[in-house]
């Protein structure tokens, strides 16, 4: 069992999270089972300074038997240090992490954030997809390459400019096993 005050075998104590963080809201592991991401959509930030922005924890394992777990990396708003990233667009009540995606290796990860507001707060809840890179299947060098959402735009980024209001782009994420195609829902797309 991964979650807070869970030690003894290979149980995994996750000592930083706090009530109402909602770690589990989603769970993905890499093909081979030693790498898993978890959601917790309700996580307020290191310092809980963000309400609900969200957070990803990311877990390594020795082997595929889950033995020697361990918490490699958080991806959320103010987190750093270690391979933590910050992903500083977040705000409050974007509730990053509710749908999380691994491909097979593990080393590209998809994160939905239904509730964001799109690049300038553009279109209240139309959701949004954050994707990471890492340089290895140890989670090392993780990196936000792109954004997908409304008004998201340059680089890697993605505009979606059919979204509207509520439309709760990533309420639900599937990465492909080579990690270069991926599903997006919309449960609240009018059509």
């Amino acid at each position: 069992t991964i979650g807070k005050g869970y030690t003894g075998g290979k149980n995994v104590n996750v000592s930083t999270l706090d009530a109402n963080d909602t770690f589990g809201t989603s769970v993905s592991l890499n093909a081979a089972g030693n790498r898993l991401a978890v959601g917790a959509n309700g996580d307020d930030g290191p310092i809980n300074a963000v309400g609900n922005a969200g957070a990803v924890y990311l877990f390594s394992f020795a082997d595929t038997s889950f033995t020697g777990g361990a918490l490699t990396a958080t991806l959320g708003k103010g987190y750093t240090g270690g391979k933590n990233v910050n992903v500083s667009a977040l705000e409050g009540d974007d509730y990053f992490g509710t749908s999380v995606s691994l491909n097979a290796a593990g080393d590209r990860l998809a994160v939905g954030a239904p509730a964001d507001d799109g690049l300038g707060n553009v279109a209240s809840g139309s959701g949004a997809v954050y994707l990471f890179s890492f340089s290895d299947t140890s989670f090392t060098s993780g990196a936000l390459t792109a954004t997908i959402g409304k008004g998201y735009a340059g680089g890697k980024n993605v505009n979606v400019s059919a979204l509207e209001a509520n439309d709760s782009l990533g309420q639900s994420v599937s990465l492909n096993a080579a990690g270069n195609r991926l599903a997006v829902g919309a449960y609240g797309d009018d059509g």
